[in-house]
């Protein structure tokens, strides 16, 4: 069964182009949920940006079934949400959460513990590769 993605790529705007790759789930590109928890890992390979998005509400069972996940171009997901796009340029190692009723994020650190009990991260290794990912989205 085929995916239905909220946007279709003839209606992106070059909102953050030139970043790369970045692992999203399906909550955002299918379901049409803002982005409520980002991070940036160390790039995988010269393609990946290492920007993981989330709506937030994942669990981690969802995040381990690489069905419910994807590979897109950080512009697409900045086309579905552009609140992430200031944020883009942020290191390796950064972790953010948006701010509620708000299109700002803040460092997860900033929410001490009680932010981990409510965010998953994606586990890259839960699933076979990033390139077996790419071939079955649209990258």
């Amino acid at each position: 069964m085929s995916k239905r993605y909220v946007l279709d790529s003839e209606e992106l705007l070059d909102l953050a182009t030139g970043y790369g790759t970045a692992v999203a789930s399906d909550q955002i590109t299918v379901a049409g949920r803002a982005v409520g928890y980002m991070y940036r890992e160390e790039p995988s390979d010269d393609a990946d940006s290492g920007w993981r998005f989330l709506s937030g509400d994942e669990s981690q069972e969802y995040l381990d079934d690489e069905r419910h996940v994807g590979v897109f171009d950080v512009n697409e997901i900045a086309n579905l949400d552009d609140a992430i796009v200031e944020y883009l340029d942020a290191a390796p190692g950064t972790e953010l959460v948006r701010i509620e009723g708000s299109d700002e994020f803040a460092d997860d650190d900033a929410f001490g513990d009680e932010s981990d009990d409510g965010w998953e991260e994606f586990d890259v290794d839960a699933v076979d590769s990033l390139d077996d990912l790419r071939e079955d989205d649209r990258l």
